[in-house]
C-alpha cells in the first residue's frame, strides 16, 4: 500500500508541474490592463486657459438666519455692533436685539420693598472679532423693543424690530479698552477674572424697578416673563472706522439690577440673554455713494468685490465646453487676484478667510458637497488666499477646485451660473476687492482646465 501511495503521488506531482509550465508560459504574453476598454493610444490630454466666463459683483439676496429656534435653539458665536463706515464698501451697520431674562424656575418670590439703586448692562466684549480700528471712537444706544421676539420663531440678520419710544440707556464718546479685563467679587468677598474685556452700560433706574415689581409666576416662567419685558436693541448712534464684537451667551454678560431693602444693602438681581431667551443681530448695508456703487451688477468689469455680513458677493458664468470635443474633466481651478487700492488698508480692513462656491439654490456645488461627505474639509476644495508667483511677480491668489462641477456642466446636469460667497458670512467680517478684466491677463480671473479628449 505504501508504495501505491508513492507512485499515486509522484502521478499527481507531474499532472501539477504540467498545468504550472502551461499557465506561466500563457502569462509571460504582454498584456495591457484596461485595454479591452480603452486604446491608451486614442486618448489626447489637452489644457486650456483661454475659456471665457462672465463675473460680476452682486448684492447677496441670502436670508441668513441669526437664531434658529428648536429643543437645542442655535445662537450665533459673536454678535456684531456697530456702524461701520468702510472706506471701500461703505456703511455696514450691526444691531443686537436680544430678550433678557432670570434663569427659568430661580426666582419665584417678588421683591416686596426693593429700591433700586442702579441698572447696568454689561456687554463682554470678543476681541479677537472686532474689526477696522479699534481704536475709533463709539457711542451706544439702548431701546426698548415694543414688538415681541417669539420663543418659538427662528430670525433672520434683515428683520427689524420695532422700539419705544425713547431710550433706557445710553454710553456716548468712548474708545473700547480691550486689555481691560472684568473682576467679579463674589458674595465671599473672592474675586474672579474672567479674562474678558466688557463694557457697562447705565440703564434707567425706572426698568429695574419695574421688573422687581412683577410677579412670582413672571419670574417662574421664561414666557410670561418675555411677555412683560420684552427686551432690548442694542444700536451704535454714530458711525466710526470699527465694528466691535459681543459674547452674548458669555458669564456676566447680563443686566444687573442694583438694589436694596429696609433690612439689607448691596443686593443683586441678574438677568441674561440666551438662556432660554431669543437673540438676533441685524446686519445691513448701505452702499449709497460709496467706491463700490458703480461696480455692483456691472459685468466683467475692471474690479470686483465681496464681503461678509449678507453683503455683495460673485456671480459667475461658467464656460460651456462643447467646443472641445467629447471630453473628461481631469482638473478645473477657479481663480481671482486679490487687489490691493491705494487708498485702503487691508492691515485694518482685513480680508475673508475663505470663500466657497453654491449653485443658484443655494446649495453647495458638488465639489464642496465631495469634500465634506468624505471628510476631506475644505481644504481640499481651497477658497483661502495664498501667494502664487508668476514670471517673478507674487501675488495673492483665490483658488477653488471645481472638477466635478464642470465635468457636470459638461453633461448638462447642473446650471454653469455659480455664485462665490464667504464661508462665514454672519460671525465672520472680512471683505475682498478682486482684479478684474483689465491689466496683466495672467492675473485676471481664470478658469484653468485639464481634460482628456476621447474623440
Amino acid at each position: 500500500m505504501k508504495n501505491n501511495h508513492k507512485a499515486m503521488g509522484s502521478k499527481s506531482l507531474f499532472i501539477v508541474l504540467i498545468f504550472l509550465s502551461v499557465f506561466l508560459v500563457q502569462c509571460t504574453k504582454p498584456t495591457t490592463i484596461g485595454g479591452d476598454l480603452v486604446n491608451a493610444s486614442e486618448l489626447n490630454f489637452g489644457s486650456t486657459d483661454t475659456l471665457p466666463i462672465k463675473v460680476t459683483t452682486i448684492k447677496s439676496t441670502d436670508s441668513l438666519r441669526s437664531f434658529i429656534y428648536s429643543s437645542l435653539p442655535f445662537a450665533l458665536s459673536r454678535y456684531y455692533l456697530g456702524q461701520l463706515e468702510d472706506p471701500v464698501f461703505g456703511l455696514n451697520t450691526a444691531e443686537i436685539i436680544a430678550q433678557y431674562g432670570p434663569y427659568p424656575g430661580t426666582y419665584a418670590s417678588t421683591f416686596a420693598g426693593a429700591t433700586v439703586d442702579s441698572v447696568v448692562l454689561t456687554l463682554i466684549l470678543d476681541s479677537s472679532g472686532f474689526y477696522g480700528d479699534n481704536a475709533a471712537m463709539q457711542s451706544l444706544a439702548v431701546a426698548r423693543l415694543s414688538d415681541p421676539l417669539r420663543l418659538d420663531t427662528s430670525f433672520y440678520t434683515f428683520q427689524d424690530f420695532a422700539t419705544e419710544p425713547g431710550l433706557v440707556g445710553e454710553m456716548t464718546n468712548f474708545v473700547p479698552n480691550l486689555s481691560k479685563r472684568m473682576l467679579v467679587i463674589t458674595p465671599d468677598s473672592s474675586v474672579i477674572d474672567t479674562n474678558s474685556a466688557y463694557l457697562r452700560i447705565p440703564l434707567d433706574n425706572s426698568l429695574g424697578q419695574e421688573i422687581l415689581a412683577y410677579d412670582s409666576l413672571d419670574f417662574a416662567e421664561v414666557n410670561n416673563f418675555a411677555e412683560k419685558f420684552r427686551g432690548i436693541k442694542i444700536y451704535s448712534s454714530t458711525s466710526s472706522p470699527s465694528m466691535m464684537a459681543v459674547k452674548l451667551d458669555a458669564t456676566y454678560s447680563e443686566i444687573d439690577i442694583y438694589y436694596h431693602t429696609a433690612t439689607e444693602d448691596s443686593l443683586v438681581f441678574p438677568i441674561h440673554a440666551l438662556s432660554g431667551y431669543s437673540a438676533t443681530d441685524r446686519q445691513t448695508q448701505d452702499y449709497t455713494g460709496s467706491f463700490v456703487e458703480p461696480y455692483i451688477g456691472s459685468e466683467n468689469d475692471s474690479l470686483f468685490f465681496m464681503q461678509s455680513m449678507g453683503g455683495l458677493n460673485l456671480e459667475v458664468n461658467l464656460p460651456d465646453l462643447s467646443s472641445l470635443g467629447n471630453i473628461i474633466v481631469n482638473k478645473a481651478i477657479l481663480e481671482f487676484t486679490l487687489e490691493s487700492l491705494s487708498f485702503d488698508d487691508t492691515l485694518v480692513y482685513k480680508g475673508l478667510s475663505q470663500v466657497i462656491l453654491k449653485d443658484t439654490s443655494n446649495a453647495f456645488v458638488l465639489d464642496v458637497s465631495q469634500v465634506l461627505n468624505i471628510g476631506g474639509g475644505l481644504p481640499v476644495f481651497g477658497g483661502k488666499p495664498k501667494i502664487v508667483v508668476r514670471d517673478g511677480e507674487a501675488r495673492e491668489v483665490v483658488q477653488m477646485n471645481i472638477s466635478s462641477l464642470m465635468q457636470e456642466v459638461y453633461y448638462g446636469n447642473v446650471s454653469n451660473k455659480v455664485f462665490v460667497k464667504p464661508t462665514l458670512e454672519i460671525s465672520q467680517l472680512g471683505r475682498f476687492v478682486i482684479q478684474g478684466f483689465t491689466g496683466d491677463k495672467k492675473w485676471q480671473p481664470k478658469l484653468y482646465l485639464n481634460y482628456t479628449n476621447q474623440n
